[in-house]
């Protein structure tokens, strides 16, 4: 299939893709990321099931999700981290009082150990060179008990395995900076090899899989 690319090829990929993006990620006119905005409500209803005070949101974009949040909850602490520059420009223009918007890596978290009482994650992790990395600062920096939230591609392990042998890399050739599909299999092995303890993790229609890890 020719060249592989780098981890860092691909994350520039990504900066590239999302800055233009940006403009248009939470307007009528989002085309492929349009399908993002079905993964909120039933990550927020998963949050809503235990206490919170202090929510990272990891692959944040313009921070439609956290938007949600800070309108329902704008007593909390939200923080959200995106590897490109515009998104985050976006999401701070929004003047959001509880909000704060840092970016930076996910397989490299700018935050302290156990800072966080809940981490999201929509729609990025096929995006990360080394999804194992992110999972383990997700267990870092989430306090005793706190939970990742992560809903991503999956689908049977034949389809997932046409996806990433014909459709990613064609989604490289056209700006793309998918990286790669995991199996459910997959999530479940990374997100135990990290200490987490699996709650629940189910491939959901839409191609989605819902995975809810508490540490």
């Amino acid at each position: 299939m020719g060249h592989r690319m780098t981890p860092e090829e691909y994350k520039q990929l990504s900066i590239k893709e999302f800055t233009g993006a940006a403009r248009v990620y939470e307007t009528d006119h989002a085309g492929i990321y349009e399908m993002c905005k079905g993964d909120y409500p039933p990550m927020l209803a998963e949050l809503e099931r235990d206490p919170f005070e202090d929510v990272l949101d990891v692959g944040c974009g313009t921070g439609p999700v956290i938007s949600l949040l800070s309108e329902k909850y704008p007593e909390k602490h939200y923080v959200g981290l995106d590897l490109t520059p515009a998104m985050i420009e976006t999401a701070r223009a929004k003047g959001l009082p509880c909000a704060e918007f840092v970016v930076g890596d996910a397989e490299n978290l700018p935050f302290g150990d156990e800072t966080f009482d809940a981490v999201l994650c929509s729609n990025s992790f096929h995006h990360y060179p080394n999804p194992g990395a992110f999972l383990r600062e997700a267990n870092r920096v989430l306090r005793p008990g706190g939970k990742l939230i992560l809903r991503d591609y999956t689908s049977s392990d034949f389809v997932v395995w046409l996806m990433n042998t014909f459709e990613m890399p064609l989604a490289n050739l056209f700006g793309h900076g998918d990286v790669r599909i995991l199996k459910v299999s997959e999530f479940r092995e990374l997100a135990e090899a990290v200490g987490f303890s699996i709650e629940t993790l189910e491939a959901q229609k839409g191609f989605r899989a819902h995975l809810v890890a508490r540490k």
